[in-house]
């Protein structure tokens, strides 16, 4: 329910832990109007990481949220489309009759937007996430060209990634047969980058964090192009 600080619209945003991150890129991506509001999820439990989400939405819709936001990339725990639907479906059951976006589902619908047929992937730990990825992705119709992870040994650890290791990891996964890089795994901080990485290789850039709160403003009714984001911050 829009209120005093969210006149355009309340987000419940749902972040896991260790993700220090994202709190702070969602409120950067803030239009005028929208009022952010966060709530964190424990995703230590690779097995019940529905369970876990759903036990957190009681209290998110205490804010009176007119859309929720679950922007974790889930799709790099063995994920599927089957997984999805489910994951889906059981969130949306403890949600009721508010609109929500998850991270997979965003990704999916901002490389549509694109028009993207053949991707690249960045992912920000070992090479079993990167590979659970890069299946999803191709379940979802997308032809992965290359992939490539950074071998974080932590969750926690991730943060501590600098820009200039994330700008030599797109260096590496890029090709000239791409049509969109795609980043997966919410706790690296890539936000910020986005428009610099764009102007560098010349080409789109999809960032889980940007593409959920994308979704979510346009879910929203809200059309801001918001600059200092890439393209896809700027799509109707």
């Amino acid at each position: 329910m829009p209120d005093r600080y969210g006149p355009r619209g309340v987000m419940a945003l749902h972040v896991p832990l260790q993700n220090a991150n994202m709190q702070p890129e969602y409120e950067m991506m803030r239009p005028d109007g929208i009022n952010n509001q966060v709530y964190r999820i424990d995703l230590g439990q690779a097995d019940k990481v529905s369970e876990a989400t759903a036990a957190v939405i009681p209290g998110a819709l205490g804010c009176w949220p007119d859309i929720v936001v679950v922007g974790n990339s889930l799709e790099m725990r063995d994920w599927s489309k089957a997984r999805q639907d489910t994951h889906r479906e059981i969130l949306q059951t403890a949600i009721g009759d508010v609109p929500m976006v998850l991270g997979g589902d965003a990704t999916v619908g901002a490389l549509k937007a694109l028009n993207a047929k053949r991707v690249s992937i960045l992912s920000p730990m070992h090479q079993r996430y990167s590979d659970s990825a890069k299946s999803f992705y191709e379940e979802m119709g997308f032809e992965v060209v290359s992939d490539h992870c950074l071998g974080v040994p932590l969750p926690e650890e991730i943060i501590k990634v600098t820009d200039e290791a994330i700008f030599a990891a797109f260096e590496e996964m890029d090709r000239p047969d791409i049509d969109v890089l795609l980043h997966v795994g919410g706790a690296l901080s890539v936000v910020p980058l986005i428009e610099q990485l764009e102007e560098k290789h010349g080409k789109p850039v999809v960032t889980v964090n940007a593409a959920s709160y994308w979704t979510a403003l346009r879910k929203l009714g809200v059309d801001d192009k918001i600059k200092g984001f890439g393209r896809l911050l700027q799509m109707p």
